[in-house]
């Protein structure tokens, strides 16, 4: 079986990033953890148990999550790449059980599973579309809520509908977990560094899948994801999810699509 670098980035995670990284160390043939601190400030670096498997690098600035996906994708040695977000908890058997899933067919390029809240219920971003203009308008307008009473309703997110029972290809997963091909992730020219802060991974699913390769979620493997813990400590957030919707939309959509998104957003 084709082995896995997993990739972490870093920024001001907390206690949070010490139980990420302990519980990838509890996965079966993992050889080699790279984590790229963005510049933290809160010590949480400091909190990370020492390893030989585990590869620690110092970024001087904060160079955004993109960049420094793509950094630790450059350090990599292995023929899968594993983008783990920092508050992103596996558990044991998930990345040998997703490297599998990821290595059955030559024609699939991604694959990622089900994430879950802390609570247990599946976090919304878990299994998706990619964004249309229509999509969007039901996504943000919350009528996608009632795609469980009529498909016709879906947006971008799939939550409302029934889980499936096995895997299932799908337009794009959750970003706080995302197992890539390396050769599928190099042919794409990896991260689009132009993303200020998401949308980043909707253009990679995107990419790949001009590129011919399919995108695979598997419903039964579980992950717990605490969701914007590093966000809390960057008051532009909001203004740079902003900035990655209007760039997908004006990278990948009609230019009436982009300037009606520009509008309303």
């Amino acid at each position: 079986m084709n082995a896995c670098s997993v990739i972490i980035v870093n920024y001001n995670t907390g206690q949070l990033l010490k139980q990420a990284v302990d519980a990838v160390l509890s996965n079966t043939g993992i050889n080699e953890i790279i984590l790229v601190d963005n510049h933290s400030k809160d010590g949480s670096m400091e909190l990370v148990n020492e390893s030989n498997r585990l590869k620690k690098y110092y970024r001087k600035i904060n160079h955004g999550f993109a960049s420094s996906c793509n950094y630790g994708a450059k350090l990599a040695t292995q023929d899968n790449l594993l983008f783990l977000n920092p508050d992103c908890i596996v558990k044991k058997n998930t990345i040998i059980e997703l490297t599998s899933d990821l290595n059955k067919f030559t024609n699939i390029g991604i694959v990622g599973c089900r994430v879950n809240n802390p609570d247990g219920t599946e976090q919304r971003a878990s299994r998706r579309r990619l964004p249309t203009l229509w999509r969007a308008i039901k996504t943000f307008s919350k009528i996608e809520k009632l795609a469980k009473y009529c498909q016709c309703f879906m947006g971008v997110n799939l939550i409302h509908l029934p889980m499936p029972k096995r895997c299932q290809k799908v337009e794009a997963i959750s970003g706080a977990l995302i197992m890539i091909k390396t050769h599928v992730f190099n042919g794409i020219n990896g991260f689009d560094e132009s993303f200020p802060m998401h949308f980043e991974d909707l253009d990679l699913f995107k990419r790949t899948a001009d590129m011919g390769y399919g995108i695979v979620f598997n419903p039964n493997v579980e992950v717990v994801h605490h969701q914007g813990t590093s966000s809390k400590s960057n008051p532009k957030v909001g203004e740079m999810k902003k900035q990655g919707l209007q760039r997908y939309f004006h990278k990948h959509c009609s230019k009436f699509s982009y300037l009606l998104v520009k509008l309303l957003r």
